[in-house]
């Protein structure tokens, strides 16, 4: 009897391995339906927190292509947002890059909301490994596909609040929707302005070349509204969190 209670939890833990791996490789993730209080972020990010550039580049020598490799980082931080010398940790930062991502396929993501695709999906964490943050981050996206999913939200959440933000000589827009216990957040980023500086035409033509319709990628936050107001408030942004609110 105890060696079948310890195949069968052996066996549970196999396919728990394996799902959380099939669901940071193959978008699998809507993070518009993950729950907040069973998600387990240290199960989902498990297989890239254990990946290698090793692993990467035995993928490549042996002709697999296209290469789905990812990594995650983490990091403890403060209420700041502080990571470093830090006096009394608040909770864990999970950032996720991809690896060689000129060999994948042209549509490849890792989560989704709705008809909003990603090439990253982040998290936040309080110290026990519960979900307080989830973000994704597009690709290239073109502005009508943006704004149909912007008309989509506000059909099914209502209108949302607006905000225009401005950094550097980048400026972005905010969309905020509160749905019950949680805030999502939609920030759009790429708007170069430049109106008020002295340009060369070689430099005006050069920073021509670069814009696409003046959208660079989107970044959506689904936040825990009870704690919003403290990674608002961070004064130490790095990473995915840059775009958050302040």
């Amino acid at each position: 009897m105890i060696r079948k209670k310890l195949l069968l939890l052996a066996l549970i833990s196999l396919t728990t391995f394996c799902y959380c791996q099939r669901q940071l490789e193959d978008g699998g993730l809507d993070v518009e339906k993950v729950n907040f209080n069973s998600f387990n972020t240290k199960s989902f990010y498990g297989t890239a927190l254990k990946a290698e550039w090793s692993d990467y580049h035995k993928k490549r020598n042996a002709g697999v292509k296209p290469i789905y490799f990812f990594r995650a980082e983490t990091d403890t931080i403060d209420r700041t947002g502080q990571n470093f010398n830090i006096d009394t940790a608040f909770a864990i930062q999970y950032r996720q890059t991809g690896v060689g991502r000129n060999e994948w396929e042209k549509d490849y993501t890792v989560g989704f909301f709705r008809n909003l695709k990603f090439k990253e999906i982040n998290a936040i964490t309080d110290l026990d490994n519960k979900l307080l943050l989830l973000s994704g981050t597009t690709d290239r996206i073109e502005p009508e596909k943006l704004n149909s999913f912007i008309v989509e939200l506000n059909k099914a959440f209502g209108n949302a609040y607006l905000t225009d933000l401005s950094k550097g000589l980048s400026s972005y827009q905010l969309r905020k929707w509160e749905l019950g216990d949680r805030i999502i957040v939609l920030a759009s980023a790429g708007v170069i302005d430049y109106k008020g500086l002295v340009l060369t035409e070689k430099e005006k033509a050069f920073i021509k070349s670069i814009e696409n319709d003046n959208l660079l990628s989107a970044t959506l936050f689904s936040c825990r509204k009870d704690v919003y107001d403290t990674f608002k408030q961070m004064s130490m942004r790095t990473g995915f969190m840059t775009s958050f609110e302040k």
